[in-house]
């Protein structure tokens, strides 16, 4: 079984350029963030973002040699105590926090290896691209698990 025969083709995705005051009116009413691809016109895959990368728009920043130091214990910020600018919805766009390194799967691929690039790299749901890296769906754990539970006659 390949990944498009049960994948989501349903997908939220963002362009680059989009405001960050945008993004998250998108996902207000959601409980959860979901993972959110970034794409260009043509609809190629250039990156995602999670709540983990907005969760660091309320983080100060601290210079990068700091976090090479082994002994120095990195400050957890509290994000109820930040002095967040009014401005932060239009100043940050999704460019300057998506992740331009993610994994992502193609549309043929095995249901058993994303299993496997799921459980290895601790991932819930992954973006789907066709042969030219253009997003094409979604598929998460819970869509592997109906599967399975389908085809053992569980779920009708």
């Amino acid at each position: 079984m390949q990944v498009r025969e049960v994948m989501s083709k349903e997908v939220i995705a963002v362009r680059r350029s989009m405001k960050l005051g945008e993004l998250l009116g998108i996902f207000k009413d959601f409980h959860i963030f979901p993972l959110v691809p970034v794409v260009e016109d043509d609809s190629r895959l250039i990156g995602v973002v999670s709540f983990r990368n907005i969760l660091d728009v309320f983080q100060s920043s601290h210079p990068d040699v700091l976090k090479l130091v082994p002994f120095l214990d990195e400050e957890e910020q509290n994000i109820f105590k930040m002095d967040i600018s009014e401005d932060i919805g239009d100043l940050v766009v999704v460019q300057d926090i998506m992740d331009q390194e993610y994994i992502y799967i193609r549309e043929d691929t095995s249901l058993e290896e994303v299993y496997k690039l799921m459980d290895v790299h601790l991932k819930e749901e992954l973006p789907v691209v066709d042969r030219l890296g253009r997003l094409v769906g979604r598929v998460g754990i819970f869509d592997i698990i109906k599967f399975l539970f389908n085809q053992k006659g569980v779920m009708n």
